[in-house]
């Protein structure tokens, strides 16, 4: 007589490279589970991983303030100079009439992620005293949703290769809003999108199941 033994589904992962079955096992302190066919890194011990990225979150917060307060660019044509920043930028498109493009730049580049940094935190605060269960599972559904619609990072590209097109024809200097842009997407890209979704709904369930 075969005994099978009963799985839990919540009990299994696939690997997002290879598609390799994996049981989920406890981790200890710091310690990353990898897929043992292609070595990818499937999830972690999150007890730090969320502060982190709360931590992370205040800090994107405060450089977006300053992306947007202070100027990215100044340009020196003839002796005329001008400056733009990202709420002159949106203005100017929706101004001239171009309605689309600044809906779609209105999205990507401030409410995504204005939103994301501030759920962030909200999920943080709801997680930390255990209150509003239901709303905290939308959050959680709503961060891994916006993660593809996260492209602050091509907009940064975008304005490089519109400088490199300027430098012959004038005088262009960075602004304080464009370092703290940069160090923004550094933030963004290396730590806030490396939170994976399985990480997070661990957190949340070992949290409220307390």
């Amino acid at each position: 007589m075969i005994l099978q033994e009963k799985i839990n589904l919540d009990d299994l992962i696939i690997c997002n490279k290879c598609n390799t079955l994996h049981k989920k096992v406890k981790l200890p302190k710091g310690g990353v589970a990898r897929c043992s066919e292609c070595g990818n890194i499937m999830y972690r011990n999150i007890s730090e991983a969320f502060a982190k990225g709360v931590a992370f979150s205040i800090t994107a917060l405060i450089l977006y303030i300053v992306a947007s307060i202070f100027p990215i660019i100044e340009v020196s044509i003839g002796g005329v100079k001008n400056s733009l920043t990202i709420p002159q930028m949106i203005y100017t498109l929706f101004n001239e009439g171009y309605f689309v493009v600044g809906a779609i730049i209105t999205t990507v580049l401030v409410i995504t992620p204005l939103s994301v940094i501030l759920s962030y935190l909200l999920l943080a605060i709801l997680v930390k005293f255990k209150i509003f269960k239901s709303l905290s599972r939308h959050i959680i559904s709503f961060l891994i949703i916006s993660r593809d619609w996260e492209m602050i990072d091509i907009f940064a590209i975008s304005i490089l290769v519109a400088l490199v097109k300027l430098f012959g024809y004038a005088e262009v200097s960075f602004g304080v809003s464009f370092v703290a842009l940069i160090l923004f997407v550094i933030v963004d890209i290396f730590f806030l999108k490396n939170i994976r979704p399985i990480e997070i709904w661990s957190y949340f369930n070992r949290e409220y199941n307390r």
